[in-house]
């Protein structure tokens, strides 16, 4: 490596990341989301840390964030010290996401020899090819004279995001049960037929067939027998699979059991009996002004790679291990905690007393000291949504 190889800063993020958190329906596609999330954002930082490392020169080359685990967060801004060229950090990016989407589509053919051939490829191509937007931003080799040399990295990749090219995948035929947008994944989505000779029953039919067949091969607990899911959420249930694991060379403490359990029916909020269906807390929060806090730091002489790295430590840290811990066992679960990112829902698996609304008020009441232990200076703003059994995931998440 070069030595004005570390004269620069490179940024990266890519996006959708809230909406595609957003668009989840149960809790195993939340966890999946937020694996995906991380797991692209993981083989950009492994990539940038294999190229540009050098133990005298550059020791941290991934400055935030400071380390990744698979099952944790959703970090959506990378930073790096060094030249992390854009077309190897898309080519990166890319492939992740491609390994990943081939995974899940060669498993489903695998489990289900029976549908061959399948025509559906075009289909899983689209979604590999237009399913994300990537940016990348640099500073100059020539800004030395910059205040805040990362400040500016970020500016630049906000410019970028600021023009968008995103493109969207039409579709024909019947849509997603969960969604309502997307088509029902199944192994003649591609075909090309004739509308006047289609058979709108028979297809239904085949559909059908396709999707009960699905739920047997990979159990009622991952796809139910009445869902007809699109091809992306195929994926978000797929990928929290020690199948899918172990096609993407995962190793099993990236992905501890604790974090993915295998069902989630301890906290199903639709149960056939109404006495058994259960009220449950949804919360969400962030850190308060975090560029400012990041700021002072660097105004009172400390240099802004090492602030912004120490911090993204203490955070993720906080996340790992203060925050899951707080909540009461069968009580309560963190879905991601990415640095000052988290969210999380609280509920209660046994029968008697259901869980209360003043519980989670009591739980907030100590979380301030919870949040203080990651020992920065900072304050947190944090959302509720105390959620009727009845009200879709969607809409709490979006409130």
């Amino acid at each position: 490596m070069m030595p004005d190889d570390v004269s620069c800063y490179t940024a990266i993020t890519f996006a959708p990341v809230q909406g595609f958190i957003e668009k989840s329906r149960k809790l195993r596609d939340l966890y999946g989301s937020s694996f995906i999330l991380s797991y692209l954002a993981r083989a950009l930082c492994d990539a940038a840390h294999q190229q540009l490392y050098d133990r005298q020169t550059n020791p941290e080359p991934v400055i935030s964030p400071a380390l990744i685990n698979l099952t944790q967060g959703t970090p959506n801004q990378i930073i790096i010290r060094g030249n992390f060229p854009e077309a190897v950090a898309r080519a990166v990016f890319e492939k992740a996401w491609t390994d990943v989407v081939e995974a899940c589509r060669d498993e489903i053919e695998t489990r289900l020899p029976d549908f061959q051939p399948y025509r559906w490829q075009r289909a899983w191509n689209a979604w590999s090819n237009h399913t994300w937007e990537f940016f990348w931003a640099q500073t100059h080799k020539n800004d030395d004279a910059l205040p805040d040399r990362i400040g500016d990295v970020r500016r630049r990749l906000n410019e970028k995001k600021r023009s968008r090219g995103w493109s969207g995948i039409n579709w024909v035929g019947e849509s997603s049960t969960l969604s309502g947008a997307d088509a029902i994944a199944w192994y003649g989505m591609a075909d090309k037929v004739d509308p006047k000779q289609l058979h709108l029953s028979q297809q239904t039919e085949q559909i059908s067939v396709f999707c009960q067949a699905l739920s047997r091969a990979f159990s009622e607990a991952i796809i139910a027998a009445n869902e007809r899911l699109s091809i992306l959420e195929l994926i978000k249930r797929l990928i929290t699979l020690d199948a899918i694991a172990e096609r993407l060379n995962l190793q099993a403490n990236d992905r501890p059991s604790v974090e993915i359990p295998l069902s989630f029916r301890d906290i199903n909020r639709h149960r056939d009996r109404p006495e058994e269906r259960r009220w449950t807390g949804w919360f969400q929060g962030d850190g308060d002004r975090i560029g400012e806090y990041l700021k002072g730091l660097v105004e009172t002489g400390e240099p802004e790679a090492v602030a912004l790295h120490d911090f993204s430590q203490a955070m993720i840290n906080w996340g790992g291990n203060t925050l899951r811990s707080s909540l009461p066992e069968g009580g309560g679960r963190i879905i991601y905690a990415g640095g000052d990112d988290f969210l999380g829902v609280l509920y209660r698996n046994h029968p008697e007393p259901a869980l209360a609304a003043r519980e989670c008020v009591d739980w907030f009441d100590r979380f301030p000291a919870l949040w203080q232990v990651h020992g920065r200076e900072i304050t947190v703003s944090v959302g509720l949504v105390w959620a009727a059994p009845g009200v879709p995931q969607r809409d709490v998440l979006q409130h």
